[in-house]
């Protein structure tokens, strides 16, 4: 009897996983055709008001069936916020380089630079 038990249990649980990761992948093809279905919405922004527009009629749309745990404003502010991020990113390696190049010249003066200016 304990063999059965076990054997309906892991049969149980199996099935149960299975059902799991068919859901998961069914929502991740959904996921996927969702964020094709921005893409091509914001294909055709040509301005940052369109691309605002776009994604709010997107959200709309989909945003209830998605679950989303953001609002259509929190999505475009964190996504404006991420922009700052990465341009202030780009600028402070572009000053460390200048730094560096800086540093590197007082150490080891190139002095046909005198010569081509």
């Amino acid at each position: 009897m304990p063999n059965e038990f076990r054997k309906v249990k892991t049969a149980v649980l199996g099935h149960v996983q299975s059902l799991f990761d068919e859901m998961e992948e069914s929502m991740a093809m959904s996921h996927q055709e969702k964020y094709a279905l921005l893409e091509d919405a914001c294909e055709n922004a040509t301005d940052k008001d369109e691309l605002r527009v776009a994604l709010e009629q997107w959200y709309a749309e989909y945003g209830e069936e998605l679950e989303m745990d953001r609002d259509v404003d929190e999505i475009w502010q964190e996504a404006l916020g991420l922009l700052e991020d990465e341009e202030g990113d780009i600028e402070e390696d572009a000053e460390e380089d200048d730094i560096e190049q800086e540093e590197e010249d007082k150490e080891d003066p190139n002095y046909n630079d005198e010569y081509e200016k």
